[in-house]
């Protein structure tokens, strides 16, 4: 297999790109630096030039490629940002078929299954509330684009739950501020006690890497978690603990927080961000939990990461300075 990949260096792609390589498969390595990283040299990765800005750039890269795994985007923070990735996957779809790619994997994300109606959930439950932030709402209409108007290739789509794991600069942030404020109190919507949905990059990394290969996948959406039942509480408390500092949960009601996200929402507005801070108060402080059945029987995939285990190879990255690389 031949196949093409954006984001390559980033924290995900970095690990599919290392399963594809790995496998032996030839990897067209999409990026607008000048020369292959260290780290995947003398294996058979082709660096092809580009910037997801120039959608020509991502159409030549495509010349030739079995599967194309679309995994980076514009520095999404903004509602025009969002439009320009939404116009990069119309132009990737107008052309998939034209250049031979028979598949892409799109990752989108688990906030566009919303807050679930009822848990376990899965990829046909209907959501008691949708989320409409701007970036939720890019990841909803690449994948009805994708769903509706994709001729002569197959396409799989992948919804991942927060991941964690060593090379996350935002989680370094997150491990930042419980270095500094975990003893003195970290506010949080509820007591920080509901199942929160998550999983370990490398477990994501292996599913978007089936999802490129598997007959069954063609056409499928997934949601990938590591299926385990833990909550936000246990995140936090295991990423203090290997840290060597104490947690102190500050519990702010969810009500109370969604009255006062309301004016934030509407100056968000102002600056073309919807940031739709009323309905992530809710997300927050629901249960949220998500049966990962269809991965492990069409892909034939299982998560193999312990959140403890995982949070302390992130932890010891992290302070190490390899986890702020990327």
């Amino acid at each position: 297999m031949k196949a093409l990949i954006t984001g390559g260096t980033g924290f995900i792609g970095s690990h599919v790109t290392n399963l594809l390589a790995g496998d032996h498969h030839a990897v067209r390595f999409f990026s607008r630096s000048l020369e292959i990283p260290e780290w995947l040299k003398g294996r058979d990765v082709e660096l092809f030039r580009g910037d997801l800005e120039k959608p020509d750039s991502v159409l030549n890269a495509m010349e030739g490629i079995d599967v194309f795994y679309h995994i980076g985007e514009i520095r999404n923070r903004t509602r025009a940002t969002s439009e320009k990735n939404i116009r990069l996957m119309e132009t990737i779809i107008e052309n998939l078929g034209k250049k031979g790619v028979k598949r892409i994997v799109f990752v989108s994300s688990i906030t566009v299954s919303g807050i679930p109606c009822c848990i376990p959930a899965d990829e046909d439950t209907q959501p008691e509330i949708s989320l409409e932030d701007h970036y939720t709402l890019y990841k909803k209409r690449c994948e009805e684009r994708l769903k509706t108007t994709l001729d002569g290739s197959e396409y799989a789509i992948i919804r991942p739950a927060p991941v964690f794991g060593p090379g996350s600069r935002y989680l370094g942030k997150l491990i930042d501020a419980l270095d500094i404020i975990g003893p003195v109190g970290v506010p949080f919507p509820g007591d920080a006690k509901n199942l929160a949905p998550l999983i370990h990059v490398k477990d994501l990394a292996k599913a978007i890497y089936l999802a490129g290969i598997k007959p069954a996948a063609s056409g499928q959406t997934f949601i990938l978690t590591d299926g385990l039942r833990h909550s936000w509480l246990e995140f936090f408390s295991s990423i203090s603990t290997n840290l060597g500092r104490r947690l102190r949960i500050i519990t702010i009601p969810p009500l109370l927080l969604r009255v006062s996200a309301i004016p934030f929402d509407l100056f968000s507005g102002i600056f073309g961000i919807t940031l739709n801070l009323t309905n992530y108060a809710g997300y927050f402080s629901r249960d949220l939990y998500f049966d990962n059945g269809k991965a492990r029987d069409l892909l034939d995939w299982q998560a193999e990461y312990s959140l403890i285990d995982g949070v302390r190879e992130m932890v010891e990255s992290y302070r190490t300075g390899r986890g702020r690389s990327r």
